[in-house]
């Protein structure tokens, strides 16, 4: 069985990845309200939040080139942004700042997830060269049949979504669930990076680092907001 993905007109690609932020949102503020955390604080770090996670992912990968601006969407801009928003606004408003943080980050893989179907129909990200069950076969850009690398990502990070949800709602340290999330995104993030066509076999390369440089960085971000805001665990 193999999986045809028609040539289209206009690429979903954007609409999947606003898409997939929207409903990552939706399920933050909905954790965020069985939290307790008041309305006020929810409509504005959501706001702020959603600015940082969209400027970052699209300045992290803009160009310029002969032939004009070139933007996109960075799945690793976007997770720094992400961080960086809540941090912000955990600094400004103070409202159990720690379980905005959960809410946010538990629904970080899901977003990421659902955003691989925009790589799907538009034929980015896609796999190395392959013709068995569940290839995906491309009739225009990107023509091809290749292993099914956007479907195996997106089951990986709904399952750490589930993963991380439970893990906000059981633990009562939410640091302990926020810091055990990451611990699960960023090696698995590395992981499938091997899958991409562009790796090319070897134990380490750019696309690897960005991953690694990416997590360093939101990991920092956060520990740093612990310390500031002096969240004690729960």
């Amino acid at each position: 069985m193999q999986i045809n993905i028609p040539s289209f007109t206009w690429s979903p690609y954007g609409l999947a990845v606003i898409t997939a932020v929207v409903v990552g949102f939706v399920v933050a503020l909905i954790y965020m309200r069985k939290f307790g955390v008041a309305k006020q604080t929810m409509i504005y770090t959501s706001l702020l939040t959603l600015v940082c996670t969209l400027v970052t992912s699209v300045l992290v990968v803009i160009r310029i080139t002969p032939d004009g601006l070139e933007m996109g969407f960075s799945g690793l801009g976007a997770a720094v942004g992400l961080v960086a928003g809540i941090f912000i606004s955990g600094l400004v408003i103070k409202d159990k700042p720690d379980y905005v943080m959960a809410s946010f980050v538990a629904s970080a893989p899901l977003m990421y997830g659902l955003a691989k179907f925009g790589c799907l129909f538009a034929g980015c990200c896609h796999g190395k060269e392959y013709t068995g069950p569940m290839a995906i076969v491309y009739h225009g850009a990107n023509a091809g049949s290749y292993f099914p690398t956007q479907l195996i990502d997106m089951a990986f990070f709904i399952i750490v979504f589930v993963i991380s949800s439970i893990l906000i709602f059981k633990l009562k340290n939410k640091l302990k669930a926020i810091y055990i999330t990451f611990a699960m995104l960023i090696p698995v993030r590395y992981a499938l990076e091997y899958l991409k066509y562009y790796h090319e076999g070897h134990i380490i390369e750019s696309g690897q680092l960005k991953v690694l440089l990416a997590g360093v960085i939101a990991v920092g971000l956060i520990f740093i907001w612990q310390k500031v805001l002096k969240i004690k665990y729960r």
